[in-house]
C-alpha cells in the first residue's frame, strides 16, 4: 500500500507560514496599539495635573507671566493630546487591517486543509476497495483451491 500524499502539501505549509506571520503581525499591531493609547493616557493625566496645579496656584495669587505661560503650556499640552490621538486611530486602523488580513489568510489555509482532508478520505476509500478487492482475490483462489484439490 503507498503512503497518502496531498499533492498541495507545500502550498498549505506555506499557507500555515504565512498565516503564522499575520498572526505576529496583529500581536505587534496591538502592543504598538496599547502603547499609543497608555501615551495618551499620559498625555491626558498630564493636562488634568497641570489643569489642578494651576487652578490651585492661581487661587492663591494671580500672576498675568505666569498664566500666560500656563496657557501657552497648556495649549502645547493639548496639542500632544490630539497627536497622540491621532497615532492611537492609526494603529487602530492598522489593527484592524492586520486582522483583516489574518482571517483572509486563515480562510485560505481551511480551503486546503478540507482539501486535504477530502484527499484523504478519497485515499481512505480507496484503500479500502483496493483491500477488499485484494481479500476477494485471495477468497476466490483459495475456493479454487478447495474446489479442485
Amino acid at each position: 500500500m503507498s503512503k497518502f500524499k496531498f499533492k498541495l502539501e507545500t502550498v498549505l505549509k506555506i499557507k500555515i507560514r504565512i498565516e503564522d506571520l499575520r498572526k505576529i503581525e496583529l500581536r505587534e499591531a496591538e502592543l504598538r496599539s496599547e502603547k499609543a493609547r497608555i501615551e495618551l493616557c499620559r498625555w491626558q493625566d498630564e493636562v488634568e495635573a497641570n489643569i489642578r496645579f494651576y487652578r490651585e496656584k492661581f487661587q492663591l495669587r494671580f500672576i498675568p507671566e505666569e498664566a500666560n505661560d500656563y496657557h501657552r503650556y497648556l495649549i502645547w499640552l493639548n496639542r500632544q493630546v490630539d497627536l497622540a490621538m491621532l497615532k492611537l486611530q492609526e494603529c487602530q486602523r492598522e489593527v484592524a487591517q492586520c486582522r483583516q488580513r489574518l482571517i483572509e489568510a486563515s480562510k485560505e489555509k481551511k480551503v486546503l486543509e478540507k482539501l486535504k482532508e477530502k484527499a484523504y478520505r478519497a485515499y481512505q476509500a480507496e484503500q479500502l476497495n483496493a483491500e477488499i478487492k485484494f481479500l476477494d482475490e485471495l477468497g476466490t483462489g483459495r475456493y479454487i483451491r478447495d474446489k479442485i484439490g
